[in-house]
Formats: C-alpha cells, structure tokens, sequence
C-alpha cells in the first residue's frame, strides 16, 4: 500500500521519480551526485515520506522547482546560499581521497562559468601558499 503526502496528497518517491525522468538526466548521475548508490536512489522512489531536504537538494541536482508539487516548500523552507569556502593558508594539503574521479561534465554554460571560478579560486589560493613558503624559506637561510 502506497500512502501519499498528507500535505499536497502526492507520492513523493513517485513525484521525484517522475521529476528525474523529465528532466533527462540519468538515473546515475543524479545518485552519484547526492553521494548515494542507484539502488538506494530507485528505493526512494518507492517511499512516500522522503525527507523534503532531500527533495530540494536533488531540485538543485537536476533543476527542478518542487515549490510546484509542494506549494509549502517556498514559503516554509529558506534555501541558504553557499559559504564561501577560505583558503586555508596552515596546509598545502590537498583533499585527494585517493581514487580516481570521472571528468566533470557541466550541463551548461552556467555552470562551466560557476567551475571555472570555483577552479580559478583554488589556483589563486595555491599560488597565494606557494608564494609564502617560498618567503618563509628565503628568510630562514
């Protein structure tokens, strides 16, 4: 027995469902982007009470408004703009995990806009630490 949202009286698994599949992008992609696997993606489809979080994260994943199938969302749920993130100048440690990624493949010119600043960001930073050690090293000989 499938129960639906008692707030909007829809199936929110198949309400994603539904969302992902016209939004064209894979299934795949879609659950590597929010960091779980296919099958874990296609159980939540099945579910009728998924996290509203969720819901907007994955929004943001395949640009999608749910103010549309949840009218309260926009008025209850305050999406917060990213920090920010400051280069931290104690470590030249980058944060590899150590496995190969797949290439980033933008869906559009925003958001090859959006990775080139992201990426310019870190270059600076990098050269911002590499110029101070190279002071500290000078000075210390």
């Amino acid at each position: 027995m499938q129960t639906t949202d008692t707030k909007t009286g829809t199936h929110r698994g198949e309400t994603i469902k539904d969302a992902i599949k016209a939004s064209g992008v894979a299934v795949g992609v879609v659950a590597e982007k929010l960091g779980i696997s296919r099958k874990t993606l296609y159980n939540k489809f099945k579910e009728s009470s998924i996290p509203y979080s969720f819901i907007l994260k994955l929004g943001e994943i395949i640009h999608h408004d749910f103010s549309q199938e949840f009218p309260h969302l926009s008025k209850n749920v305050k999406k917060e703009a990213p920090k920010p993130q400051e280069p931290n100048n104690n470590s030249l440690l980058l944060p590899f995990d150590g496995a190969p990624q797949e290439p980033y493949k933008p869906n559009n010119m925003k958001e090859c806009e959006q990775e080139l600043v992201k990426l310019q960001r870190k270059y600076i930073a990098l050269l911002e630490n590499f110029n101070e050690l190279l002071i500290k090293t000078s000075q210390s000989r």
